[in-house]
């Protein structure tokens, strides 16, 4: 290598050298990375070697080797000669690199792409380059091309190719999302929302535009700059699609250096490439640049222009000097930085200290001007600065317009106000006035119909005169109103001091002759001014002379004209917008917003306080005062901030639609009261700076833009806040100043050039009673104006300045600027503050003396009559009443109405009722739910039971506790019942219902640093560790050889294992995620605490548990503390479990997709847990132990109705008498971040921008709504049949009328659009009516032809027992009159199938559509649901010929538990049922501003506050939908219409059982509660004695209950396991004479019960004694005579005469209450000669006829 060849080597000689000399480099490098550095041994082998060398190298930064090897040569003679040559890089490169004698260069690098990996260009001689647009492109070095920015069009197409996963240049730009997404709505919800995230709001309709003029519309506003999904997504492709090495900004450089490209160019290009990524990740840099060559080539073309590579490394032919691309020469410098880096690490390793303290930055030389800090600290407080702060955001607005829906709901609330006696004769008033404003023709029908509410006759009457003032005062005002209106009497104000010197301020009525109580004459009245005889209004105009305001008697007239119109036909603001700033609570600037909004106009008002809490009390002001076309805007608004002023214009007037601003009423303050000349401060100048300084500016930033737009014939009026208090009262601050200041306007007006754009009305505000400023002088009131003066209240000022704004005064402003004195008269009081302080001080003198002689009474009592001792006292402390909320029952006379319309066709062993219920949720159980439902907030019982629940409280342990003596869990201190609601109030409301993600209850999670893998490619290997043999082996077998391995020593087991450079991991990352609220179980709730044992809570999914919980609760809300009692009425198979789950276990799923993978420590059986049927499979392993019908519905967010669709199906069908319905799900961050990629739930970030708090988030039905909030829990029904519930008194909550399961329609969309529930409401057209009468008729004639039957075919086999037979004919006779009697909708269907399922349903009970009171909606607060949902609704009630005005009610309950998912239908089923129970609607607290979409949906109602319904509810609907094309609907029907089915007899002996049952049930749920054992586990199933094979047999099987209470199957109570026939027909044919019949029928009324020798000579004692003790004496009587009377027809013996007594047929009953036939005397004789081996009877009752079968069997009895 030493000798110089002058010839020119061959290309091919060149690169066979260059690679010899590279793997020699590699493996010298190698070996000394591989080893510890042994730089001695090094030398000596490098020195010593044979041959010898002659040459070294030093390549690095630094000559540090080569002097050492230059020492050592020295002092070493063992190396021999010192001829060698050391040499290196850093300072030798021209005697290393060699330069040929040819004139042309020859580049330093062998002619690759600088952008290649190195170990690929060693074998290749040369890149072929290929231009893109033109194929003779140049290869000198490349032109930059023209930039220019990410366009709109660039991130259209990537956002929709990324979600397409195909590549960008495949998209068609003229077609539109809807199309381009096949009809799958949840990726169109996709596409839209991340488009929204990176162009901003978006047009209406945007799915329906085509790409490219959706980016032409967006182009003009986007930033051109890429957001959040497009980082994201860039920022993914490189990090799991680049080889290693090869960044961002080195793609950048490619993309600049190789292509030309600029900044912008390259985001598209990188977001083209980022859009469909291929499936691995690249290998090489030379296949990521191929690939991004590809893309080049398509960008350009769509782009339109051309672009040429640039030849690298390749120089001119001319340029003599070498040619080094700044690519690589960058590359190379980085990796010269990672050498040093490396170095260094080493080096802190080995002084064991951090890296990062080598080389830290200093910040000294940054910026900063200390002097500049020290002034603003002198100068300014941190009050001032703190006011300055800005606080306009346009995304916290708040608009408020639904004028529509509270006026309806208005109307609503006053029919049943009335009807409840709950009105009085103002409040009506008010209510009508308020409807009047608000009135629309629309509301024409919804008026008619509540007035004709069937009620009592007195309410009817008073309801049709309400309902007939409405409709005129409505007609009357329909062409002039809405109007404000001022119809208040003027008020005085009054203070007095009470016996106790309590000083009480009061407003009285002011009264006299002359000017009664009106407020106009009040004002008239005036005062005179000291100095002339001129009598002045209070109120009045003044006008400029000699600088001087003086009274205007022409102006004021005009004025007192307007204020008088004010109190009569009142003012019209329609298509008026007016800004108003300073309106807080009981503000002058608040009666002015709600006068504005009642006279109809659009009000902007800001405020400065926090929007979420302000907001409130805005919307309250708009549901109040909103008028018809009326609009509220509430902006965020700091008249202190400067920057502020600007926004505030710039969003009043935008260029592209400015808003014609009518009104500025700028009353922003803020108080400076107690502050002198020598006290001002930073609060002082703040006030100055917001009531002068910032209004100013505020007005000139308007003329500004007003002028910019051109818009000079349209001035905004100002009323300016002027005040008569220049000082007069003192110690106010600059407050004075601010206002003489503002005076200056006036001659301003006339001297600058702004007149043409503002007009300026001074209104000079006097003494204002109430307000904020003024609330601690409200007592001197009194005083002030006994010196001549009149006070005014906040509506009365506020109607004064109202009236300013009427044309007439308008028009006198845009001439001259307005002085309005608004005084009252008060500047002409002489010495103000001494008139003040005496009346202060008289005030306080005699609260003294009142105090004093107070104290003085009670020791005179105290003396008489000794002093009280407290502790005898009666406690005055309300004990809580803890219980299950049983439904009451009504009285058997209350149901008569309802009796007449049921029909007789209920079959009650298929009708389906709701017989217990329970949930679990973020508001605690169902009744702690209710609560705040529909009240907003706890009774003292829903405190206790939910601090309870969060494990706030446990019960009082010893010898003295009580039954409800609570301590606190942590103190351990006792606490009364009394004091939780005041001691855990703030507690429970903040850590329960929808709120802030707290980490604690889920497993850690903390969606502020979610964790995410990201793979990784090592840069370079990492250090060495231990490992086992196996795992070891394991790590190779995975990374093959990017891993190395090998034994610590020959005999261990242990290896040391090192990762190389190139492998690919997997390493966590935190990220912040914006879904940061959902709806949690309260904080503290503890399964162990209802009594479930810890082996089964660390082994079960937690949804498990919540199934449990609920599964245990329903059973007690049923009345049934032990679930084995059922088993003493039921067989094991006849109860079903429907338990279903929407997502299944997600903490188990979790375990078994992710945690084994990750290689934690998981149960083994953690699979099953994963199962979604295992969940319902643990309630009857561990509660149940049932073998009936066991189903899993899945049905999603439908989970809850398919679930009650299944149990109804299993009980219809006949395989359950009882079924476990309902529903359950889990919150957990996968599934939230699934949900939020669908773009399905609120972004809780963007919403608390907005201003939203956590419980403010979910929004149903709202203009504002933007998904759901998620939640979870679980909600659980018990059903049984009517027969069941009746015959155990269960309680009966609701009857399941009708439910169905829809699909829905062909598409791609999984979760289905909801359409298909309308199925329900299938009928012809024509609205076919439903004829029960002739159905009954019809009904009945089958009724008896099948009773006849089974009365005549009562036969015996000659070999059989006969009473077998008769079971067999029995039950064919039952199965027949079963089928005629269900009340399946779809029995009236099939008399007539035009009638639709909802119809039939309704009519079985008397009802129709007209009775559904109420609908409970899905309400997921998505944009997409909550319009199709209320749009399936109308179409349904409108199809079924709803009559047009009868509201329907909805209920949207997910505004406060959030979406749960599978539990949500079963949620909302508990709440229907309470509505049942109450007759409560609960509103929607969150629904601030109702979508206008929803208004034409004439029959619906969207109530925001409880509405309490003077008739009840008669039924509601609900309905449901879910993933998979789940549509579920239901129909419930209120108890009380099963109770009219029965007759009076049956009812009343159900409501004792029912009474005794829920006395017993409520005492059995305190006790548990207490306890902590409301869950209790079995421990062995009932047939622990028996075995299951006898039980399971045995139909007949039934427990018995031991001493201990307890059930179980006792095996001496088991039947025979003999077969039974059931085949009558050959009996029926061959054995018709072995058997005879009775049949008899009575009147119960002809029965003469009341005869007492009647009864005594034809019944027997005992029979006597039974009847005695019936309900109904009368017709248990009745039915004992007519089986006598079957019992002898059976006999078919001759009459023995009319006066023959029947006491020797004995009618008895048995334990069951089945009768009995026992023969006695003569009787007997003859059935024995007649060959009679026995006499079976049965007896029937309806209301007022008995019906006796007898059947005589001439064969063995059985």
């Amino acid at each position: 290598m030493e000798e110089k060849r002058e010839e020119r080597p061959s290309s091919l000689q060149i690169c066979h050298e260059q690679s010899l000399s590279r793997n020699l480099l590699i493996e010298l490098l190698a070996h000394q990375f591989a080893f510890p550095v042994k730089w001695i041994d090094t030398q000596n082998a490098i020195f010593q070697s044979k041959p010898p060398v002659k040459r070294v190298i030093e390549i690095g930064p630094s000559t540090t080797l080569t002097n050492i090897a230059k020492r050592t040569l020295k002092r070493n003679a063992l190396f021999g000669d010192n001829s060698r040559t050391l040499i290196s890089t850093s300072s030798d490169m021209g005697e290393i690199l060699y330069h040929y004698k040819h004139e042309e260069s020859f580049p330093v690098d062998t002619g690759e792409d600088a952008f290649v990996d190195k170990d690929e260009s060693s074998n290749r001689l040369e890149v072929a380059q290929k231009p893109l647009a033109d194929q003779r492109a140049p290869a000198e070095l490349l032109t930059q091309v023209l930039d220019v920015p990410l366009s709109a069009e660039d991130v259209v197409l990537v956002v929709v190719a990324s979600k397409l996963r195909g590549p960008v240049w495949n998209i068609d730009g003229l077609k539109s999302i809807r199309t381009l997404s096949g009809g799958k709505s949840t990726l169109q919800n996709e596409i839209v929302g991340d488009l929204s995230t990176e162009l901003g709001k978006l047009p209406e309709g945007v799915e329906d535009y085509a790409l490219n003029g959706l980016a032409t519309t967006m182009n003009e506003s986007y930033s051109h700059q890429p957001k959040d999904y497009i980082q994201g997504l860039i920022s993914s492709f490189v990090a799991t699609k680049m080889p290693a090495g090869l960044s961002q900004s080195m793609i950048r450089d490619y993309l600049s250096t190789k292509w030309g490209l600029g900044q912008g160019r390259q985001n598209a290009v990188l977001c083209w490439a980022a859009a469909a990524p291929p499936p691995v990740r690249f290998q090489s840099r030379r296949s990521a640049y191929e690939y991004f060559e590809k893309v080049v080539h398509h960008y350009a073309q769509r782009a339109g222009i051309s672009l040429h590579p640039k030849a690298v490394g390749i120089g001119s032919a001319k340029d003599k000097s070498p040619v080094i691309d700044k690519v690589a020469f960058d590359t190379a410098m980085k990796e010269h930085r990672e050498y040093l880096r490396e170095h260094m690490d080493l080096l802190a390793r080995h002084l064991g200290t951090e890296p990062s303290q080598f080389g830290a930055v200093s910040n000294q030389n940054q910026p900063y001007d200390q002097n500049l800090v020290e002034l603003v600290s002198t100068e300014f407080d941190t009050e001032f600065l703190d006011g300055l702060k800005p606080r306009f955001d346009k995304r916290k607005e708040r608009r408020f317009n639904s004028w529509w829906n509270w006026a309806r709901e208005d109307i609503i609330n006053l029919f049943h106000a009335q009807a409840l006696h709950d009105s009085c004769g103002p409040e009506i008033t008010r209510s009508i006035q308020r409807i009047q404003r608000r009135w629309d023709q629309n509301f024409v029908p919804l008026v008619q119909y509540l007035g004709s509410m069937s009620t009592s006759l007195e309410r009817s009457a008073d309801l049709k005169a309400l309902s007939h003032d409405i409709l005129k005062t409505g007609d009357e005002g329909s062409d002039i109103w809405p109007r404000y209106v001022f119809d208040e009497p003027s008020f005085a104000p009054k203070t007095a001091v009470d016996e106790n010197g309590n000083i009480e301020y009061v407003q009285v009525p002011r009264f006299n002759v002359q000017e009664g109580t009106s407020y106009i004459n009040w004002l008239k009245r005036g005062f005179s001014i000291p100095e002339s005889n001129l009598q002045i209004p209070f109120v009045h105009l003044c006008r400029k002379s000699q600088g001087n305001w003086i009274y205007d008697d022409s102006m004021t007239k005009k004025l007192l004209t307007a204020i008088m119109a004010g109190t009569t036909e009142g003012y019209n603001f329609i298509g008026k917008t007016a800004l108003v700033t300073g309106a807080g609570k009981s503000s002058i600037g608040a009666e002015i917003v709600r006068g504005l909004l009642e006279g109809g106009a659009r009000v902007i008002v800001t405020t400065s306080g926090d929007v979420s809490v302000s907001a409130k009390f805005f919307e309250s002001i708009y549901k109040g005062s909103g008028a018809r076309h009326s609009e509220l805007i509430i902006l965020p608004f700091n008249q202190g901030s400067k920057k502020d002023c600007e926004e505030l214009v710039r969003y009043l007037l935008p260029p592209e639609s400015p808003i014609a601003l009518d009104f500025i009423v700028p009353f922003a303050a803020i108080s400076e009261t107690g502050r002198q000349l020598d006290e001002l401060d930073g609060r002082s100048e703040l006030a100055h700076r917001i009531m002068l300084v910032n209004l100013l500016r505020l007005l000139g930033y308007l003329k500004q833009h007003k002028e910019t737009l051109g818009l000079n014939t349209h001035p905004t009026m100002v009323i300016l806040p002027l005040s008569p208090n220049h000082g007069s009262f003192g110690g106010d601050g600059l407050y004075s100043e601010s206002k003489i200041g503002l005076e200056t306007l006036f001659n301003r007006w006339h001297s600058e050039s702004w007149s043409d754009y503002l007009t300026i009305c001074g209104a000079v505000i006097g003494w204002t009673r109430g307000t904020a400023l003024m609330a601690d002088n409200n007592i001197l009131a009194e005083a002030v104006e006994a010196q001549g003066t009149m006070t005014f209240s906040t509506s009365e000022m506020a109607l004064n300045i109202l009236s300013l704004m009427t044309p007439s005064i308008v028009i006198l402003a845009e001439d001259k600027p307005i002085y309005a004195d608004l005084t009252g008269g008060l500047y002409v009081v002489e010495n103000l503050r001494a008139v003040l302080k005496t009346a202060r001080e008289s005030v306080s003198t005699k609260s003294n003396i009142a105090k004093a002689i107070s104290r003085e009474r009670s020791i005179y009592r105290e003396t008489l009559d000794g002093k009280l001792d407290d502790t005898i006292l009666p406690s005055s402390k309300r004990r809580a009443l803890l219980n299950l909320k049983f439904p009451e029952l009504p009285t058997f006379a209350s149901l008569r109405a309802e009796s007449k319309a049921v029909s007789s066709m209920v079959d009650l062993k298929h009708t389906i009722v709701i017989a217990g219920y329970s949930e679990l949720g973020p508001w605690g159980n169902s009744r702690t739910r209710w609560e705040m439902e529909y009240q907003g907030e706890l009774t003292l019982e829903g405190y206790v039971e939910m601090a309870w629940l969060m494990g706030l409280i446990k019960r009082k342990q010893g010898p003295e506790q009580y039954a409800t003596s609570w301590v606190d869990t942590e103190s351990e201190q006792s606490i009364d019942e009394s004091d939780i609601p005041e001691r855990y109030h703030q507690r429970i409301m903040n850590h329960s219902g929808i709120r802030v993600i707290e980490p604690e209850g889920l497993g850690g999670y903390d969606p502020k640093a979610k964790e995410i893998l990201q793979e990784i490619v090592v840069q370079k290997d990492l250090p060495v560790f231990d490992a086992s043999k196996s795992d070891a082996e394991a790590y190779k077998r995975r990374h093959g050889n990017h891993v190395t391995i090998f034994p610590k020593d020959d005999d261990s087991n242990e290896f040391s294992v090192q990762i190389k450079q190139g492998a690919q991991l997997l390493v966590p990352k935190a990220i912040p995620f914006d879904r940061r609220v959902a709806g949690q179980l309260p904080k503290g709730w503890n399964a162990q605490r209802y009594g479930i044992p810890e082996d089964i809570i660390s082994q079960v999914d937690p949804i498990t548990l919540y199934i449990l919980c609920c599964v245990a609760e329903a059973f007690l809300s049923a009345g049934i503390k032990d679930p084995f009692e059922l088993y003493q009425h039921v067989h094991l198979t006849e109860i079903a479990n429907c338990l279903g789950t929407g997502v299944g276990g997600l903490t188990s799923m979790r375990g078994v997709y992710r945690d084994r993978y990750m290689g934690k420590s998981i149960p083994n059986d953690i699979l099953q847990e994963s199962f979604q049927n295992s969940h319902g499979a643990w309630a009857n392993m561990l509660l149940l132990g049932a073998t009936g019908p066991i189903r899993s519905p899945v049905g999603t967010c439908a989970t809850g109705v398919e679930s009650l669709d299944s149990g109804c199906e299993a009980i219809r069908s006949g395989n359950a008498k009882i079924a476990i319905v309902g529903g359950s799900d889990d919150f957990q961050e996968e599934l939230s971040y699934e949900f939020a990629n669908m773009k399905a739930t609120t972004s809780s970030e963007e919403q608390l921008k907005a201003g939203r708090n956590p419980k403010d988030m979910s929004r149903p039905m709202t203009s504002s709504r933007a998904g759901f909030i998620e939640s979870a829990g679980c909600g659980v029904q018990v059903l049984a049949t009517a027969e069941l519930a009746l015959r155990l008194g269960l309680p009966i909550y609701g009857i399941v009328a009708y439910s169905q399961m829809a699909g829905d329609t062909v598409g791609r969309s999984v979760p289905a659009p909801g359409k298909g529930v309308l199925t329900a409401a299938r009928e012809a057209s024509g609205r076919i009516p439903v004829h029960l009468d002739s159905h009954r008729s019809v009904f009945d004639k089958d009724e008896t032809r099948i009773r006849e039957w089974r009365a005549a075919k009562f036969v015996a086999k000659a070999n059989e027992q006969p009473t077998s037979l008769e079971d067999s004919v029995n039950a064919l006779a039952n199965i027949e009159l079963r089928d005629h009697r269900s009340p399946c909708p779809c029995h009236l269907r099939g008399l007539d199938h035009r009638i639709s399922p909802i119809r039939s349903a309704l009519a079985i009970w008397g009802l129709t559509i007209d009775d559904i009171n109420m609908a409970s909606l899905h309400a997921t607060s998505t944009k997409a649901n909550d319009k199709n949902e209320p749009e399936v609704w109308n179409q349904m009630m409108d199809h079924l010929g709803r009559s047009v005005g009868n509201p329907l009610l909805c209920i949207t309950q997910k505004y406060l538990t959030g979406h749960p998912k599978g539990a949500a239908g079963s949620w909302m089923l508990n709440g229907g049922l309470q509505v049942l129970q109450t007759g409560i609607i609960p509103g929607n607290r969150n629904a601030d501003n109702i979508d206008s979409a929803l208004q034409h949906f004439e029959h619906l109602v969207f109530p925001s506050r409880t509405i309490q319904t003077s008739n009840g509810v008669k039924s509601f609907m609900m309905t449901s939908f879910g993933f998979g094309q789940k549509g579920g609907l239901a129909l419930l029907v209120a108890p009380r219409y099963l109770f009219a089915a029965i007759n009076e007899d049956e009812y009343l002996c159900y409501k004792t059982r029912a009474k005794k049952r829920f006395q017993q049930a409520d005492s059995a749920f305190v006790n548990r509660l207490l306890n902590e054992n409301i869950v209790q586990v079995k421990e062995k199933p009932a047939w622990y004695k028996t075995g299951p094979e006898l039980v399971f047999l045995d139909p007949e099987a039934r427990v018995s209950r031991g001493e201990d209470g307890k059930f179980f199957f006792d095996p001496e109570n088991l039947h025979p396991l003999t077969p039974v026939s059931m085949d009558c027909s050959v009996g029926l044919k061959r054995h018709l004479d072995h058997i005879t019949t009775g049949i008899d029928l009575e009147n119960i009324s002809s029965v003469p019960s009341t005869n007492k020798v009647f009864v005594r000579n034809n019944f027997t004692l005992l029979e006597r004694d039974y009847c005695a003790k019936a309900p109904n004496p009368a017709a248990s009587l009745a039915g004992k005579w007519s089986a006598k009377e079957a019992v002898f027809k059976s006999l078919q013996i001759p009459s023995l005469g009319p006066g023959q007594f029947l006491q020797d047929i004995e009618i008895q009953n048995d334990n069951s209450g089945r009768p009995i036939v026992k023969l006695h005397k003569g009787v007997l004789e003859i059935a024995r000669e007649e060959g009679i081996q026995y006499i079976n009877v049965s007896i029937t009752h309806s209301e007022d006829v008995v019906v006796a079968v007898a059947i005589a069997g001439r064969s063995k009895t059985m």
